[in-house]
């Protein structure tokens, strides 16, 4: 909280935890980080992690900088006239970008940001559909280095507890599974976007925002300061024969490969094991690692094959897309250390002792690892260290207070609570990309995105507390909340709407009077056509996406 750098911070944690260790010699203490540092780094799980992470930077830069996106954009820039339609958009795009929250981010933001502009929708809802689509998609996957990651916390947090996964009957990857129903706030979040943008319902801030910006055409405030655009990182897209099978393909690749190798890897190929099981017993870093690597390969090949790249370029783009992965390998090796040092200074237990002393019921604990969750993500600023931190005190705590059954709730809404704070924090990496491919000062992003996110986890900490109450199906719990966004969302524009004389239902541009732009105007509700092409397709993806996380999710029952 006082330096406000995440990785300074995180190593702070790691070398306290070794001078505790230590016996309080710093010199020992920094011999003893540095050993673990490396401890993590040969785990043979974080090793293929690390690989994994480079090479799907390396297939997004060739994606955005083949061309692949700028054929993308011109494809649909015809297609989309409204504010609503370029919102939509972008939700829909970063729905196709579920491999990292970083990739999408900058190939969703550069493909939609122009049109946003230009349909007069403010830089703030363009942020916000960024930010609370990127972590969301890319928490579930199916194929994602978001999966690793959180697998490897639950790999991490068992190193703490008394018994193993495999005298439980479940994998890592298992669990994570069974866990996804239980995400409540990701699902809320990544609705909320589609239902807002959809139906044009605004409150807080964003209705401000949203008004100046079709009243005025200015999409972003007169004295705000906008992030610059940071796409020098792997150079600017290629107009040498710009081919959407740049944008598709390597997607398309990464998602088959990924997908067929964790199969094949946990023994699908064998007549005797199910899907089910050979999706709980394979080597989920492996088989990310074959469907990255296979996304690095389709991109370059694409970029040769097409020729919109020549070689000498093609191969700066792979070392480029390996540096924007830079500061996330960073994170999530500071994240890996402070879990082995919590677990050498007896964290977990300590906390796990306190509770089960002080008579906390059980069925509470989901909302109170929520709401840590939500805390330490935004004070430090990273959903990733969060899970670092809080996943070996959660499940030997949940283990130990209430059992096994348990632990997939936990783990959900630990996940979801750590991206609220990625979500709200001011120094998340990803709120700073996002302000960035959106053009959009940050503290605007900020303050515009927070009562939304706040919506979202309001409504989880709700259902969290009938949980505690008896609700312990997911089946209930998710629809239930749906329902509740629904009508949070609902309620608090009319009320904002009213209070500030402002139409409940955004109009476009065009509606409104460009001579009387004056808040307390005299406009009518804007109307939508909910069957034209952009909402209907948006609808049928976003359907079929759900559908295909759920199906996946049941691969852990």
């Amino acid at each position: 909280m006082t330096t406000r750098q995440v990785l300074v911070s995180l190593f702070a944690g790691v070398w306290i935890g070794a001078l505790i260790v230590a016996g309080w010699n710093p010199i020992a203490a920094t011999a003893l980080t540095m050993d673990w540092l490396v401890e993590v780094v040969r785990s043979p799980f974080d090793t293929k992690f690390i690989l994994l992470i480079m090479f799907m930077g390396a297939g997004a830069a060739f994606i955005y900088r083949s061309g692949g996106i700028l054929a993308l954009e011109r494809w649909i820039g015809d297609r989309v006239d409204s504010a609503r339609d370029s919102q939509i958009l972008t939700w829909l795009i970063g729905v196709f970008i579920f491999f990292d929250s970083y990739t999408s981010t900058v190939v969703t933001g550069n493909a939609t940001r122009e049109l946003s502009q230009e349909n007069q929708s403010s830089r703030e809802m363009h942020a916000y559909v960024l930010d609370s689509t990127t972590s969301p998609v890319t928490t579930f996957g199916p194929v994602s280095n978001w999966i690793g990651f959180q697998v490897s916390m639950v790999i991490v947090g068992f190193e703490a507890v008394d018994v193993t996964l495999s005298e439980l009957g479940v994998s890592a990857f298992g669990l994570f599974l069974q866990s996804i129903p239980w995400n409540i706030y990701c699902f809320m979040a990544f609705f909320m976007v589609g239902f807002i943008s959809l139906t044009q319902r605004f409150f807080g801030p964003m209705l401000d925002a949203e008004w100046r910006a079709r009243s005025t055409g200015k999409t972003i405030r007169d004295d705000a300061t906008a992030l610059s655009n940071v796409s020098q990182d792997v150079g600017e897209p290629s107009e040498r024969n710009p081919s959407l099978v740049n944008f598709f393909v390597p997607i398309l690749v990464l998602l088959v490969v990924g997908l067929v190798s964790m199969w094949w890897l946990g023994g699908g190929y064998q007549p005797d094991v199910d899907v089910a099981t050979a999706f709980q017993e394979t080597d989920v870093a492996l088989g990310l690692l074959y469907g990255a690597f296979a996304f690095m390969l389709a991109g370059f090949a694409g970029a040769l094959g097409l020729r919109t790249m020549d070689l000498e370029a093609a191969s700066e783009t792979i070392i480029s897309g390996f540096k924007t992965m830079n500061i996330a390998i960073a994170i999530i090796v500071l994240a890996w250390a402070i879990g082995l040092a919590a677990e050498n200074v007896g964290t977990a237990q300590f906390i796990v002792d306190t509770m089960v002393g002080s008579g906390v019921p059980g069925s509470f604990l989901p909302l109170i690892i929520f709401v840590a969750a939500m805390f330490i993500a935004f004070t430090t600023g990273t959903s990733w260290g969060t899970m670092g931190i809080l996943t070996p005190i959660a499940i030997p705590l949940g283990y130990e207070l209430v059992g096994p059954s348990i632990l997939p709730v936990l783990l959900g809404v630990l996940f979801g609570g750590a991206i609220w704070g990625d979500h709200s924090s001011p120094i998340s990496d990803t709120t700073v990309m996002s302000s960035i491919f959106a053009g959009s000062d940050h503290i605007d992003h900020v303050n515009t995105q927070i009562p939304l996110a706040a919506t979202a986890a309001g409504v989880t900490v709700v259902v969290l507390l009938l949980y505690g109450f008896g609700l312990r199906t997911p089946f209930i719990a998710l629809p239930l909340a749906f329902v509740l966004t629904v009508i949070a969302v609902l309620a608090l524009n009319k009320f904002d709407a009213r209070r500030k004389g402002l139409p409940e239902v955004m109009p476009p541009a065009e509606a409104i009077d460009a001579d009387e732009p004056a808040r307390d105007a005299d406009v009518d509700d804007g109307s939508y056509a909910y069957l034209s092409l952009v909402p209907v397709v948006s609808v049928v993806v976003v359907l079929s996406y759900l559908v295909l996380v759920f199906a996946f999710a049941t691969l852990g029952g």
